[in-house]
Parts: C-alpha cells; structure tokens; sequence
C-alpha cells in the first residue's frame, strides 16, 4: 500500500519485503519516471535522441566510459537476495507504466518507453557519481600546467594548508607532515607532466554533523545533513518511507535505486554522509600505435569498437571507443598518439557493494552501520551515524568506499604515463585501514567536504575544499549550549562566512582614508559593517561577491598575467570553477601568523572595491536575495523551452558558507547559483517524530503536479517539513536479525 502526506512523500507499507521493494517502484514511477528515463539514457549515451545537438558531445563521453558494461559485470556478481530486490523494484517501475502510461515529458521527448531492468538502476547510480569524482579537477590542473606552466599550476595549488580542519580526530587540524606529504612527491609530478603537452591542445559539496548526548539538550544525538549539488529538475533526491516485516526506513534516496545509502534513519539508527572528495580515480597518458598502445611490457592491442549515436533532427554519428588496460579512453584521440584513460574503482571490475543498501536497514546501531559498509566500493563517502541505544546514544564516523593502494603520488595530482610501472595500483587500502572514530571525547564529528585527515596514510586525496565551512560549525558548536533541533536548524541557515569577516577586518584596517574614497569607500564600508554576513536582506552579499570577484582578477593578473586568468575564468572545463575557488579561500588562511592577502596593497584594494560598487551601482545596491537565485532548467529546456522549468527563488551565502550557494567567477556576470543544498535533514534521536527534511522543489516530478515544488519555499526559509507529520516512525516496524547469507 501507499500513501502520501499532505506533501505528496510517499509511504509504502508492506507484509513482504519483496512487495515493499515493488511498491517503492512503483511510487518512484509515479513520482520520477522522467528522471529514470534521464539518467539511464544519459548513462547509456542515448540523450541526444531526445534533445538533439546539444546532448551529442555527453553521449559521447557516456559512451566513451562504457559505464554499460561495469553495470553488466556489477550485475552479473550480484548475489541472489540483492538481485530479487533490483528485480522487484523494477517490477514496480514497469507496473506503474502498464496501468498509467509515460507522462507528458514522454510525449514532449519524442520518445517511448522501454521497460525499466536492475541493468538500468546500476547505471542510473553509476551516472550520478562518475562526475562528481576527482578526474575531472585533474584535467582542469593538467590543462592549466600545460597551458600556463608548471609555475602558475603551483600558485593556484590547493593542497591541504598547515591548521586546516580534519574530520578525524574530531577537533584534530593538518599538521606539518600532511602539509609536505606531496611537497615529496614533487620530482613525480615533474616527471608525469612531461607527458602532458598535448592537453594545451585540448562541484560535490556538503555539510554534516553530530552531536553527542552530552552537547544536546534532551541527552541523545543530533544528527544533521545539508547536501550540496547542482540543483537538477526535479530534484536529485526524492523522499520515501518503506515498511515491512523485515525493516522500516525513512530517508532520501535517489529514484531507481532500491536502497537508501545516503540519508535515513531506521528508527534506531540514522546515517548521512558528505562527498569526501576521495581520489578514486586516476588519468592516465597513453601512447599509441595504430590499435596498438604502449604498457610497461611493451606494447599490446587496445580494445576498439564503433558506437552509433541517434541524434534527434540531426545526422547519426560515429564514436569510437577505446579500452586499454588502465581503462577506458575518456578524452582526446588515439589516432593522434596520445589521449587520456580513466581507472575508477566503480568501473574496475564488479562492484559487489549493493548488498551493503539492505544490511544497513537491518543496523541496530552504530558499530554495526559502521560495520555494514565493508564491501561498499563508490562513491568514497564521510559517512556519520547515530544510534538512541543506552542512556546518551552513541555517534560514529566512517570513511566508508575503497581506496586505490598507490606507492607513487603523482597520480593524486595529476594525469600519469601509463606505461610506466610506478602509476600502477597494488589493489586497494583495506577496510580496516579506513578512517574511523566511534564516541569520541569530543562528542562531536564534523564534515564540510575538509580534509578527512592529518595522516599520511590513507592518502585520501591531494587536494580538499576549504576548510571555511567546516571552521563555521566549530564556531557555533563550540559557543553552544545544550543544544536542540531548532538549533540545527539555524545552524542549516547560518550565511556568516568565515572568509568574508576576514576580507571585512582587513577593510576596517585599511580606511576610511587614503586611497579609500569615492566608489572603493562606499564598498568598504558595506562590507566592513556586514562582518561576514551574507543574508539575503541585505546588500553586504552583493557587494562582498562583486569585490570578490574583482580583487581575485586584479591579484591573478599579478601573479599570472591578465590572457591567462581570462582563461581560466572562461575556458569551460568543469574542474576550473573548483581550482579558482580553492586558490581564492586560501588568500585568507594563516600562514605563519600571516594571511596572504594582508600583504595587497592599498591601491590594488580600493582598485577592487570601486570596481565592485561600479558592479553594484549597474543594477541599483540590492538585497543578495534578489540577485542570487536558483536557475533550475528542466533537461527538455533544449526542446520544451521554460515550460517546465520550477519557479527561482532567492537565497544568501556563498560556497563559504554553511548556506551554499556557490556562482561563477567572471567579473560583471550574473550570480545565478551553480551548487546547493539539495537535501536537508535533521534527525532527532530523543525523539524520531520531530525530525524533518526538506528539498529544493517537491517530491513529484510531473510538471503540473500540486508537489512539483512545493516544498521549494520552506527550503528557501531554511525550514524543515515534518519527516513524521502523523507521528507513526520507523520505529514501529518488527526488525528481524539478518538471515543467514544476508
């Protein structure tokens, strides 16, 4: 059976398992057809058969990464119990449309409906993490060193910074041996870019926390969540409660996956996780001879075959597709000698991590969801826990995925030569060398996308977000007292950032006087008087942003030439935004008692500002909700135009701040926002009936639909839906242990 509540979230209550499987099927159908239908054709590389010419150069690349055939092997090393659950769900999917039809977006698409397989779920999983990994910044880096030089490609590294946060230990921070891990690394990396010159030719974020029961005001924990993504439509993640015999789960899950591995809680334990921007993927040059390509042994035959790509009022095209024994060709072309592979631990080999989605639902406590994750392969996650078991909880935290085993470092930073024995993986960092904590003194765990930690082994990565947010919540933890979920809530909303009170103390520094009049006083003033606080009612966001992009021009055309940051503003590669942003948060982090950007002159400062208020007067000093907005577009905009486009709505913040809401660089551009919060969530431990969630947009993805956005106004407000509006919780399930096997 299922219900829905006054937002249209789904319920399903079952006497089998099986049937629950098939009756959450058949509510994602109802609710997300069209996003089942999306993600597996832009997996497949079959999206240019709806929308056209616009789509080809993603088939392309879809079709490139062969992300169908890892999905293959994946099934094929399915144990029985998982593959029946994939089996029931679609089951589901396929009964919804049988009874009901495709909606309009079928009709608008120029396409039909062809039935939905376990097949389709891995890809679906697949596509929504294959570009959220590291790969990408790397080309972004390789690019920019092959175009700019090595010496520019070190100014704008963005390497973990002495003091900065680590999640493990909790109040731990990068000491100086993690600092110069990759300093050591430096004649590698020297040695791998001579291999980089034809590249010159050529955002996963979130927040999360836990309070142990003796920071929180009813005893037991607080656990938080605030996901950051690009804001699709509909939403990435969709809301259910699932209840049968077996389990009872209520969480975010994304349509088509039978499980709930991000978010949820099983009425006795919750969980949530943040991108920990793992290295799980490595690039590698590859030298080629004809079909042949160079390895360590010589040179072998590559893996070569034709694909044709349908394209919509277009001409059919042709793409080749290569596979070394690195992996599969995802840029450049072997016919010219040299070109990029991708190894991902997703794609190298079967993934037997699904059965990982049903021990988790079963999970007493945390020792045990803790436990539950050995097996699970990508994405590499932070994944924190907490339980309502004993008299104060318990709270725990995972770095939970695998990890290539390296010996060599280079490929952390950038593509590698892959016929050179060193860039080998010698497998992969085992489970119990993961990164983990269970109650820790501090009772407190804390996880902004900032360095997971201090040690020099596992290598995590090479290169982390800042650690501005993260600094953010230690700041409000540490100034708390007993604390409540109305306070994770204003925690969820909080627009102060940390970097922009530090731009506003230098400013108080430096006038009213000198080189500070006109224009550049008017913009220090605002900002100096905002001290950091970037809400939507006032105009110091808009200000702080348009000097931020300013000051970031003025000090890159110093250190690197004018041509070369216009590039790097506006050459398009998706890692860029990411360096740029890395490179800018550190101007503002101590080294040596010192911030970088104490040492800007006076001139260049008010240069900044009074460029900024020009910016601001264009349009008239506004209030930063006006002017930063969502800008959600529906995939069938190529074709549909705005017709189904969701309302936009304003918010504060900026990628500092708890309140994400991250936007380009160039200067004079718009401030529409590129990256936020997609789900949030605050679970109650003491009382399971009093959390909430909430989405930027509405369960139901039919455009037309009463619950299409709904939900997008308490989301703007930083309020939360009840997750339990009738007070029935997962808790009143019968959990049975596992079976045997299971």
């Amino acid at each position: 059976m299922i219900t829905r509540d006054e937002y249209g979230i789904p319920s399903v209550v079952a006497e089998t398992e099986d049937q629950a499987w098939f009756e959450l099927g058949r509510a994602a159908a109802e609710d997300r057809l069209w996003q089942l239908e999306y993600d597996r054709r832009r997996a497949r590389g079959r999206w240019a058969e709806v929308v056209g010419e616009p789509a080809v150069a993603a088939d392309r690349l879809a079709r490139r990464l062969r992300l169908a055939d890892a999905a293959d092997r994946d099934l094929a090393a399915m144990d029985p119990a998982t593959l029946a659950t994939f089996e029931h769900y679609a089951a589901g999917i396929n009964a919804h449309v049988a009874e009901h039809g495709a909606g309009v977006e079928h009709e608008r698409g120029g396409i039909g409906w062809e039935p939905w397989t376990p097949r389709d779920s891995l890809l679906m999983f697949k596509i929504r993490h294959v570009l959220m990994g590291v790969w990408q910044y790397k080309i972004a880096r390789a690019v920019l060193r092959a175009t700019a030089g090595a010496e520019v490609a070190a100014k704008l590294d963005p390497r973990p910074l002495l003091g900065m946060r680590v999640t493990v230990p909790p109040l731990g921070r990068v000491d100086e041996a993690r600092a110069k891990l990759f300093e050591q690394a430096r004649a590698d990396v020297e040695a791998a870019a001579e291999h980089l010159g034809f590249l010159s030719e050529s955002e996963g974020g979130s927040n999360a926390w836990v309070l142990g029961g003796s920071r929180t005001a009813s005893g037991k924990p607080l656990l938080v969540n605030d996901s950051h993504r690009a804001l699709d439509v509909p939403n990435t993640y969709w809301q259910a409660h699932v209840r049968c015999p077996e389990f009872a789960v209520s969480g975010a899950t994304f349509p088509g996956l039978p499980g709930f591995p991000h978010f949820g809680h099983n009425g006795r334990v919750g969980w949530a996780i943040t991108n920990a921007a793992a290295d799980a993927q490595d690039l590698y040059v590859e030298h080629f001879r004809g079909e042949q390509v160079r390895t360590a042994d010589g040179w072998a035959d590559a893996s070569v075959r034709d694909e044709v790509i349908h394209v919509r009022d277009g001409e059919d095209r042709v793409e080749r597709c290569w596979l070394t024994p690195n992996g599969p060709v995802v840029h450049g072309d072997p016919a010219s000698g040299a070109a990029l592979s991708l190894r991902w631990t997703a794609t190298d080999g079967a993934c037997q991590q699904f059965g990982v989605l049903r021990r988790m639902l079963l999970a007493p406590d945390v020792p045990t969801l803790l436990d539950a994750q050995d097996g699970w392969v990508d994405p590499v996650n932070n994944l924190l826990a907490a339980d309502n078991n004993g008299h104060a909880g318990h709270i725990g935290y995972l770095l939970r995925g695998q990890l290539p085993a390296r010996d060599n470092h280079a490929a952390t930073q950038l593509p590698v030569p892959g016929w050179e024995i060193a860039h080998r993986w010698r497998g992969r960092v085992p489970f119990g060398e993961m990164p983990r904590t269970e109650d820790p003194p501090e009772d407190l765990i804390i996880t902004s996308n900032n360095t997971v930690t201090a040690a020099t082994h596992p290598v995590v990565s090479h290169a982390v977000n800042d650690s501005y947010r993260s600094e953010r919540i230690h700041e409000l933890a540490a100034a708390a007292g007993p604390a409540t979920a109305d306070d994770m809530r204003a925690w969820q909303g909080d627009t102060t950032s940390v970097a922009a009170r530090r731009w506003a103390e230098l400013l108080d520094g430096r006038g009213p006087y000198g080189a500070f009049s006109g224009d550049a006083e008017q913009a220090r003033a605002v900002i100096v008087a905002g001290r950091g606080d970037l809400g939507p009612g006032e105009t110091t966001g808009l200000v702080h942003a348009c000097f931020r992009r300013e000051v970031a021009a003025r000090v890159l055309d110093a250190e690197i030439g004018a041509d070369t940051r216009a590039w790097l503003m506006k050459c398009g590669l998706p890692g860029m935004p990411v360096v740029l942003r890395r490179w800018f948060a550190s101007l503002t982090w101590p080294r040596e008692s010192e911030w970088p950007a104490e040492r800007l002159g006076d001139d260049l400062l008010a240069d900044a500002l009074a460029a900024a208020w020009r910016r601001v007067a264009e349009t008239g000093p506004r209030p930063w909700g006006e002017v930063h907005r969502t800008a959600a577009k529906h995939p069938l905009h190529p074709v549909a135009g705005a017709e189904f486009d969701p309302p936009a709505v304003g918010i504060g913040g900026d990628n500092e701040t708890i309140q994400n809401g991250a936007y380009g660089w160039a200067p004079g551009g718009r401030f529409d926002i590129t990256n936020l919060s997609v789900y949030r969530q605050v679970l109650d431990l003491a009382d399971l009936d009093a959390s909430g969630w909430v989405i930027p947009g509405g369960a139901s993805g039919p455009p037309g639909s009463a619950h299409y956005s709904d939900q997008l106004i308490s989301w703007q407000r930083h309020e939360l839906v009840p997750m339990h509006p009738t007070g029935a919780t997962a808790t009143t399930a019968t959990i049975e242990e596992p079976r045997p096997g299971d």
